[in-house]
C-alpha cells in the first residue's frame, strides 16, 4: 500500500480543528476496520486460496491494460461533470486531479476525507467552503442517480437474493434522502433570505453557504447533461469489470457487469477500512456467485479489479497531492456569482 505523505495531505487539512479531526478518522477507523475483517473473512472461508493464487499468477495482461485504460476514462468523465456542476473556468485537467487526489485520499485514510478535501480545493477563489461541499454532495447525488438505474435495470436478470434486496432498499432510501434533503435545503433558504447570515458564527455560515449550494437546482438542461455523463462514467466502469473478470477467466455478459457494477459501488457504502478492502471482496464473490461463478473466481475477480483502480489512483493522487500541497490547484477561475447560474 502507497501512503500519502504527511507533508502532502497536512497542509490541507489544516483548517479544520485537529482535535475534531483526529476524532472523526479514529471513529472512521474503529468502525470501518473491524467491518472488513468480518467481510474478508465471510470472502475467503469457502475459497481456495490456492486456486486464487494461481488464477492471479496467470493474468492476462491485454484485458488488465485496458481495465486500467477505462478507469482513466471514468475519472475524466466524472471530473467533467464536476466541473459542469461547480460551473468555474478551472481547466477539465485540474478537475481530473482533483478526483483522482481525492480517491487517492479516500484510498489511505477513513472516512471519505478526499471528497472534504475536494470541497476544499475547489472553493479556493471561487466562493465559500460550503458552496465547495454542495458541489460535491451534488455531484455524489448524481453518481448514485446512475448506480441505481444500473442496479434497477439488472434486476430482472438477477435471482433473488437476500443480500441484493437490502442492496436495492438502501440505495432506494439515500437517493430518497438525497432528493429530500436537496428539497429542505431549497424550503430553508426560501424562508430565510440570506441577508441573516451576515453576522453568523463561522460553523453556521459554512452550513447556511452549504443550504445555499444546495438549493441552487441545476437548469433541466444542466441536470440531464450531468446525468448522461454519469451514466458514462459507469458504463466505462462496467466495461473495465469485463475487462478485468475477462484478465482472469471469466466472461461477463454486459447485464452481468451492470449488476456488478452497480453492486460493488453502492456495497462500498458499508462502513470499511481505506480501500474498502474486505468489503470489495465480500461483495465481488457475493455478485459473481449470482450468476453461478465460484468463490475462487468471485475472489479473484475482485482483487484484479480492486488492484485496477487502487494501484493507479493511489500512486498517481501521490504525486498530485505532493505537487499541489503548496501551491494549490492551477487555472484560473471564476468570481462567485458563476456559481449560482444554473
Amino acid at each position: 500500500m502507497t501512503v500519502v505523505p504527511d507533508t502532502a495531505v497536512g497542509p490541507l487539512l489544516s483548517d479544520a480543528p485537529g482535535s475534531r479531526r483526529s476524532r472523526s478518522l479514529a471513529v472512521a477507523a474503529i468502525v470501518g476496520i473491524p467491518a472488513s475483517a468480518v467481510f474478508l473473512f465471510l470472502a475467503v472461508r469457502s475459497a481456495d486460496l490456492g486456486a486464487v493464487w494461481r488464477t492471479l499468477q496467470d493474468v492476462r495482461p491485454a484485458p488488465l491494460a485496458g481495465a486500467v485504460a477505462c478507469m482513466a476514462v471514468v475519472y475524466w468523465l466524472q471530473a467533467a461533470r464536476w466541473r459542469r456542476i461547480a460551473d468555474t473556468r478551472l481547466a477539465q485537467v485540474a478537475f481530473v486531479e482533483m478526483v483522482v487526489a481525492g480517491v487517492a485520499v479516500n484510498n489511505v485514510l477513513p472516512g471519505r476525507v478526499g471528497d472534504l478535501l475536494r470541497a476544499r480545493w475547489v472553493s479556493r477563489g471561487t466562493y465559500s467552503g460550503g458552496r465547495g461541499l454542495a458541489t460535491v454532495v451534488l455531484d455524489r447525488g448524481f453518481d448514485i442517480l446512475a448506480l441505481a438505474v444500473f442496479l434497477l435495470a439488472s434486476l430482472p436478470f438477477v435471482t433473488d437474493a437476500g443480500w441484493v434486496d437490502r442492496i436495492v432498499l438502501g440505495t432506494l432510501v439515500v437517493l430518497a434522502g438525497f432528493v429530500g434533503a436537496v428539497a429542505v435545503a431549497r424550503a430553508y433558504t426560501r424562508r430565510r433570505p440570506r441577508a441573516r447570515r451576515d453576522h453568523r458564527r463561522l460553523v453556521r455560515r459554512f452550513l447556511r453557504d452549504t443550504l445555499d449550494g444546495l438549493s441552487e437546482l441545476l437548469s433541466p438542461s444542466r441536470a440531464v447533461f450531468c446525468t448522461g455523463l454519469s451514466l458514462a462514467a459507469w458504463s466505462a466502469w462496467a466495461l473495465a469489470a469485463m475487462l478485468a473478470a475477462r484478465s482472469v477467466g471469466i466472461e461477463l455478459t454486459a447485464v452481468e457487469a451492470v449488476f456488478v457494477t452497480a453492486a460493488l459501488n453502492l456495497g462500498v457504502a458499508i462502513p470499511s477500512s481505506p480501500g474498502f478492502v474486505g468489503t470489495y471482496q465480500w461483495l465481488g464473490v457475493a455478485a459473481l456467485g449470482v450468476f453461478g461463478f465460484g468463490a475462487e473466481a468471485g475472489l479473484a475477480f475482485a482483487i484484479v479489479m480492486q488492484a485496477v483502480w487502487y494501484v493507479p489512483t493511489t500512486l498517481v493522487g501521490a504525486g498530485l497531492l505532493v505537487r499541489h500541497a503548496r501551491r494549490g490547484w492551477d487555472g484560473a477561475v471564476a468570481p462567485a456569482a458563476a456559481y449560482a447560474r444554473r
